[in-house]
């Protein structure tokens, strides 16, 4: 029997979508969001100092060791100011003044005494030492601690210790002599060390 065209072509469109089986559903459009990213929270504090450069031409004391690392090297609570003094010719001096005293509580000296030997410094340094001077290996080219002048704070005699270095830096001999009151060996260690990545 013969089917009239429009019923077979009927027929083969039914037999053609049943066998393509069921089609797929059409994928989702992309998910887009007016919100940006939250960033990670970060927790924020001062920026770090910046890390000490031994200057070329010395023009002043202070910087080469501040009232925090002395602080440190202590291991207690420390109130106190660095001032620069003037300057004389080869000579820089930083005194750390303390809130509970009129006088410094400790200085710092940088000497660039110009063609003086190292070996010449380092003696004349230690001539002010009221005992013999104890070596400090590991920092500078010399370094050394001893008794050093009694400093007189408020009318009080304050037995001090004298920490010096000597370093040939920069095509110069330079030298730092700090004078702190008496305290512990690991103390003097650590800020003649210090002053000798310094110089």
């Amino acid at each position: 029997m013969r089917l009239p065209r429009g019923t077979a072509a009927l027929c083969v469109l039914a037999c053609v979508t049943a066998c393509a089986g069921p089609t797929a559903p059409a994928a989702p459009p992309p998910v887009t969001t007016s919100h940006r990213p939250t960033p990670a929270h970060t927790t924020t504090g001062p920026p770090p100092a910046p890390a000490f450069v031994t200057p070329a031409k010395v023009t002043a004391a202070c910087p080469f060791v501040t009232v925090d690392e002395i602080t440190r090297a202590i291991g207690g609570a420390w109130s106190a100011t660095a001032v620069e003094q003037p300057a004389k010719k080869g000579s820089f001096r930083c005194t750390y003044q303390s809130e509970f005293h009129d006088a410094a509580a400790f200085q710092l000296r940088i000497l660039v005494p110009g063609g003086r030997s190292l070996r010449a410094l380092s003696a004349e340094i230690a001539k002010s030492c009221g005992e013999a001077a104890v070596p400090i290996p590991g920092a500078g080219d010399a370094a050394f601690y001893c008794q050093g002048p009694d400093a007189d704070v408020d009318g009080i005699p304050e037995q001090q210790t004298r920490i010096a270095v000597t370093k040939a830096s920069h095509g110069e001999t330079r030298a730092g002599v700090l004078d702190v009151h008496r305290i512990r060996e690991d103390v003097y260690v650590t800020l003649a060390k210090l002053l000798g990545e310094r110089l």
